[in-house]
């Protein structure tokens, strides 16, 4: 039988890359051939040839919050991308063609669509991209997260990471610890501005409380290590980009972050307790996104007009590590831990017919 081939179409965040990246190490496990769309540089143009999947790289600008220059020349770029799209689709001639997401995906699902190819579109937000809302119409199948999101679609989760899904439970890790409370602050895979200004002066009213591990992005790398080190704190851990984020969630009792998709199914993945700082996005998609959480005592959400050193203090002193267990275990059995499966076995249902 000949190599079952698919394109992967994600590109822009961690929250479209990291999913699909363990979909791509499953299917290639598994025996399939997969090749990678994806945008110039994006977090996909260093993340993906990590993996030895072959990546082809294709200029597209999102449109939102855009420039009236960028806006009137995008439907120039999004047909040049879509006949780039067609080139590969044709010269490759896949099985199958997976959508997870970013700009990259709209061309990719219509080139996919009028090459007669079957396209399987995956929504990993609570509320979904105006992108994922045209392909739902013209995709094979549709696939989400959350329930109720896309017309006639299957409820599959978010695919996380094997090291993160094998991170023992949170009764198991919590057994025995002391010490300072363990916080890991992650502002997505560009970090955040807001964390990075506010979170080094909470370490110096908290001191020995806390113990903090903060994801910062690259940008902003030297800035916030020096704002820690004026406070005279040399024990927290700051990182432009957390290779191994696994290992952090296994060390944390408590996560500091954004609500992204994949952040949030992580961290029910895992089991830990949260504090939510939403980006305000004009749908809410991350406010939605982390609400379940909160309502079942999990995690907390801060809007971010009213995020601030005073109402983190106020949270962190009335916070202890038998509460923290409590929203860890109560996170962990809101975790979908078989994502990955249900998504290939709907990838190789789709091949087979």
């Amino acid at each position: 039988m000949s190599a079952k081939k698919i394109i992967i179409i994600a590109g822009g965040s961690g929250g479209h890359v990291f999913p699909a990246i363990t979909i791509a190490q499953y299917l290639i496990k598994h025996g399939w051939n997969v090749n990678w769309i994806g945008t110039k540089n994006k977090i996909e143009s260093d993340i993906v040839p990590k993996y030895n999947i072959k990546l082809h790289l294709i200029h597209i600008n999102g449109l939102r919050n855009a420039k009236l220059k960028t806006l009137l020349a995008s439907p120039i770029h999004i047909l040049k991308s879509y006949f780039k799209i067609k080139k590969i689709i044709n010269n490759y001639l896949p099985n199958v063609v997976l959508g997870m997401g970013g700009y990259v995906s709209g061309p990719g699902g219509l080139a996919a669509w009028t090459s007669k190819i079957p396209f399987i579109l995956h929504e990993q937000n609570k509320i979904p991209g105006i992108t994922n809302r045209l392909l739902a119409k013209i995709s094979t199948k549709n696939m989400q997260a959350f329930p109720g999101v896309l017309p006639n679609a299957e409820v599959v989760g978010n695919p996380v990471r094997e090291n993160i899904i094998k991170i023992p439970s949170p009764m198991k890790r919590f057994i025995n610890r002391s010490g300072p409370l363990r916080i890991l602050i992650i502002g997505g895979s560009q970090g955040a501005s807001i964390f990075n200004s506010v979170l080094p002066e909470i370490s110096l009213l908290l001191k020995s409380k806390v113990i903090i591990w903060h994801q910062v992005g690259k940008y902003e790398l030297e800035k916030t290590k020096k704002k820690y080190q004026q406070y005279g704190f040399d024990q927290h851990i700051i990182n432009a980009f957390i290779e191994n984020i696994a290992s952090a969630y296994e060390w944390a009792d408590l996560v500091i972050s954004r609500s992204g998709a994949l952040t949030v199914s992580e961290i029910t993945t895992v089991g830990l307790g949260a504090i939510f700082i939403p980006y305000p996005h004009k749908d809410q998609q991350q406010l939605l996104n982390a609400q379940d959480l909160q309502n079942n005592g999990a995690a907390k959400i801060i809007n971010q007009s009213e995020f601030n050193i005073q109402v983190i203090v106020k949270i962190l002193n009335s916070l202890n590590r038998e509460k923290l267990l409590k929203m860890a275990k109560k996170a962990f059995s809101l975790g979908v831990r078989n994502s990955t499966i249900k998504i290939f076995k709907i990838i190789n249902n789709i091949y087979k017919k």
